[in-house]
């Protein structure tokens, strides 16, 4: 289905699953929801009912160059979608860069999430870059980038580098044959809006580490011990009131490559709230 927005983009949204509501928050910036269903959705659909977005500018999702990416602007789609799908109250789940929206979101319109899952979660995209060039500069073996200047620059040509030689996988998966397999899905992505501009949009980089001191809503923050993409200690960092953390003996998308260990970690929470 599609669900028009307050500035008249269709955003793309499939439901499945029986349960309580729940809304998926995808990655990127400008990733998609498609390769979380795909792979994870069978495994919540007797829990929760489902609702995977493609954010403005992503996937299947309306928007171009000249839309409003800013995390104000999907905050405003989130509500947006909450009240015409008549939904009075849900769980969110977000991955990586998702995070960010989540709690942004959550810290506004906290009387709406009865509960927050982080998944492998930034809450600081510039720490997630950080993360990315020391264990770039390991896989690569070359002495490591410790200032802070030009850091998107730096990582640009460090994930060159990985990419060139078909490393970076190594940043986010522990079998490249996860990545391959999600790579193969994100060929059908038609709209990639969104992530052509993520990295001129200030939004994304403050620290809403900041913001997650202020909320008390029941959160999960699951981490990945060899998750180099967003940094395997980030999570140390945030400062949820009402939160229970998970280590996983995996990488960044445990959702293709620990599903049973996954589902399990979030059932028990779900039993628990």
């Amino acid at each position: 289905m599609f669900i028009e927005t307050l500035d008249r983009l269709n955003l793309h949204v499939t439901h499945s699953g029986k349960g309580m509501k729940c809304l998926y928050i995808h990655g990127g910036p400008g990733a998609w929801s498609k390769d979380f269903e795909v792979f994870f959705g069978d495994y919540l659909s007797e829990t929760l009912s489902m609702y995977y977005l493609d954010q403005r500018g992503c996937g299947r999702s309306e928007g171009d160059k000249e839309s409003d990416y800013s995390i104000d602007a999907i905050i405003n789609d989130i509500e947006c979608i909450r009240k015409k799908l008549d939904i009075e109250e849900f769980i969110i789940i977000a991955h990586s860069f998702g995070g960010v929206i989540a709690t942004a979101y959550t810290r506004k319109y906290s009387k709406y999430v009865k509960a927050l899952i982080l998944i492998n979660c930034t809450l600081n995209m510039e720490e997630a870059l950080k993360s990315q060039i020391k264990q770039g500069c390991k896989i690569l073996g070359i002495d490591n980038i410790e200032s802070n200047r030009n850091l998107k620059e730096n990582w640009r040509n460090i994930a060159f580098k990985l990419i060139e030689n078909d490393l970076y996988y190594k940043l986010q998966y522990t079998d490249y044959n996860n990545y391959i397999k999600v790579k193969n899905i994100d060929k059908d992505m038609l709209n990639t809006s969104m992530s052509e501009q993520s990295f001129s949009n200030d939004s994304y980089f403050y620290d809403y580490t900041s913001l997650s001191e202020y909320i008390d809503t029941p959160t999960l923050i699951i981490s990945g011990e060899y998750d180099f993409a967003i940094g395997p200690d980030h999570y140390k960092s945030f400062k949820f009131k009402n939160s229970i953390v998970i280590n996983i003996k995996g990488a960044h998308n445990p959702y293709i490559e620990n599903p049973i260990d996954l589902e399990a970690i979030i059932k028990d929470f779900i039993i628990s709230v």
